[in-house]
């Protein structure tokens, strides 16, 4: 790794430049997204809790550590999370029949209907955010992004 230049400001490097960006419109978007769900969601819960409900309407019966790759947290979190939504009425957690230690996840009516209603929000909050792109620029912004998770993904993995 090459050392930093010190005639120059770390803001001034494009990789500092665009991860201090990235970091703000993530944030700005969470926080958007939130908003928005305030009306009509279930005290207590945010978007990670919605995300993490839509992934278990995606692989019904998925291990609980299905949503700990998918997420990217701790299993203490995730069970956490998992708690909120079993205590909310939106997910029931069973033991698997051939290996007591792993927990399948499974939606409730409610938690269906729950999800289906945070995938059309994210949906819309999506389109707001990048509707006014041209379908080349989201397919640039799509693959940068990919690349990014790619290299995070490996960065966590050599943890």
């Amino acid at each position: 790794m090459a050392a930093p230049n010190s005639s120059s400001s770390p803001v001034d490097d494009p990789a500092v430049s665009g991860f201090v960006a990235l970091m703000t419109i993530s944030g700005q978007a969470q926080q958007l997204l939130k908003a928005r769900m305030q009306d009509t969601t279930l005290a207590g819960l945010g978007p990670l809790h919605m995300h993490a409900l839509c992934l278990c309407q995606q692989q019904p019966g998925a291990p609980q550590q299905a949503l700990v790759q998918a997420l990217g947290r701790d299993k203490g979190q995730m069970a956490r999370l998992i708690r909120d939504l079993e205590d909310h009425g939106l997910l029931t957690r069973n033991t698997d029949e051939r290996d007591r230690r792993v927990w399948r996840l499974y939606l409730t009516p409610e938690g269906a209907k729950r999800s289906a209603w945070f995938s059309a929000l994210e949906a819309q909050v999506a389109q707001d955010l990048m509707g006014h792109l041209s379908p080349e620029d989201s397919e640039v912004v799509g693959r940068v992004l990919q690349s990014v998770q790619a290299k995070l993904d490996e960065l966590n993995n050599s943890l």
